[in-house]
């Protein structure tokens, strides 16, 4: 066989491929809508465990709203300006540890969701959905301080049990433990929103 020959085989070999590869995706239908994804089981927690870690750790967030200022707090230059209007975007303190923390109205609106869910009621799960993510970031928090104290992973059980235990793990002094955990229950539900952009 000839290189002319060859060539032209290889050619019309290629045309070929090219022609059915062609009709093969025209074929191809693209799925019209996806539904949204179901609430994520963290941390390998079934729903009864999910569901019960929300009904023990959302409670908890009725103590870190207290810490609200009754206001806005914005003082100049600690906020980005916003994009619509080019001033400063109003954010909400909270007085946590004797310190002012900005919390974007956002992060409010998210806890009071979690506040005034009923946890289990079907078609909440948007809600779940949040508490999940808040969870993922107190698990992580959790571990972390697990893995200082020389254990291991912190499965939901554990994560439980470490935001409702004020122990010595909270600090020295029994006064500010739960400052410290409202703290943390606060970081975490920001960083929690933080991922939803």
């Amino acid at each position: 066989m000839s290189l002319t020959t060859s060539r032209a085989l290889a050619t019309g070999l290629a045309l070929s491929l090219a022609s059915a590869a062609i009709a093969a995706g025209a074929q191809l239908t693209l799925p019209q809508s996806t539904p949204p994804p179901a609430p994520q089981i963290v941390i390998g927690a079934t729903t009864a465990q999910r569901q019960e870690a929300a009904r023990k750790l959302v409670p908890l967030l009725k103590k870190v709203q207290t810490h609200a200022q009754p206001g806005t707090s914005v003082a100049p230059g600690t906020a980005a300006p916003s994009p619509f209007t080019g001033a400063q975007s109003t954010l909400f303190a909270f007085t946590v540890s004797k310190r002012s923390v900005p919390v974007e109205p956002r992060v409010l609106m998210a806890m009071n969701r979690l506040l005034d869910w009923n946890v289990g009621a079907p078609g909440r799960d948007e809600e779940a959905r949040l508490f999940d993510r808040w969870l993922e970031e107190l698990a992580s928090r959790a571990s972390a301080a697990v893995r200082l104290s020389g254990g291991g992973i912190c499965d939901v059980n554990c994560i439980v049990s470490r935001m409702t235990t004020l122990d010595d793990a909270w600090g020295s002094d029994p006064r500010g433990r739960d400052d410290a955990r409202d703290e943390l229950l606060l970081d975490a539900l920001k960083a929690a929103m933080a991922r939803e952009r």
